[in-house]
């Protein structure tokens, strides 16, 4: 997935995240489907049902809004998520040709949800999806005042965020590892896929936590509406947050237990 006419560094760095997101998102899932070649097509979703992805094998599929091109998926991306849930959603259409394997959504949302990595990957998937389009919502908006954080290197005893701080981004750590620290005192960590910073964005409240690189590594922000509006959408995705944030608070509570105790 990419932007016609861009090359931006974190807008490839998301376009491959994409990639490794759904080879894991279809390991185990049975693609004995035949190949099926479009040519020249307007609008995939007149000659198609509403609840068919598209895996493309070959060649490229736009997102077009009034005769332009604004996103380009090609081989190894699937599409028509907006459309098979029966969003509002720009045409999909096929300017010279794409090879695809039609998958029927709801096989393949069974396939994603037997499984809680799956889950997990999923989340990513859509969260890195819905940042590649917020990207070409700033470059195709002249007067943007404010542009979209996006992914965020830092080195290892850089703050990423700051206990006290007003909570404007949910972040991810794609790469590498983080500390969290309240009051001075280490209370945990963070790995790679984790989700952090979401607590103050649901309770309003100033950041809990001091969050620290600990080795170099690559964060993903996704400002606090974007997220709110994820996971609204997306209730598979407020289990996984859930269900992260209880491990985390069991681990603080088991620290801070120790720390008392020395």
């Amino acid at each position: 997935m990419y932007i016609p006419g861009n090359s931006l560094e974190p807008i490839e760095v998301l376009s491959a995240r994409l990639q490794q997101l759904t080879k894991a998102l279809f390991e185990g899932f049975p693609l004995e489907q035949d190949t099926i070649t479009l040519e020249g097509i307007d609008d995939l979703y007149q000659q198609f049902d509403a609840d068919q992805l598209f895996l493309i094998t070959d060649g490229m599929i736009h997102i077009s809004h009034e005769g332009q091109n604004l996103v380009a998926f090609d081989e190894g991306d699937i599409v028509g998520f907006n459309r098979a849930f029966e969003l509002p959603c720009p045409t999909f259409k096929v300017d010279e040709f794409a090879e695809v394997k039609l998958i029927d959504r709801d096989d393949f949302l069974r396939h994603v949800y037997s499984d809680k990595r799956r889950q997990h990957y999923w989340s990513h998937f859509l969260c890195c999806q819905n940042n590649i389009l917020l990207y070409q919502i700033s470059l195709l908006s002249k007067n943007q005042t404010q542009t979209i954080a996006g992914f965020q290197n830092y080195q290892p005893g850089d703050v990423i965020i700051k206990e006290g701080d007003e909570a404007e981004h949910v972040y991810t750590i794609i790469s590498g590892n983080a500390d969290v620290f309240a009051n001075g005192i280490k209370v945990g960590d963070v790995g790679e896929d984790e989700v952090f910073g979401a607590m103050a964005v649901f309770t309003g409240e100033k950041r809990s936590a001091t969050v620290i690189a600990g080795s170099v590594c690559t964060v993903m922000a996704v400002p606090q509406n974007e997220f709110v509006n994820l996971i609204e959408a997306q209730p598979k995705a407020a289990v996984n947050l859930i269900e992260n944030l209880a491990r985390r608070i069991t681990t603080m509570n088991q620290q801070l237990i120790d720390q008392q105790k020395q």
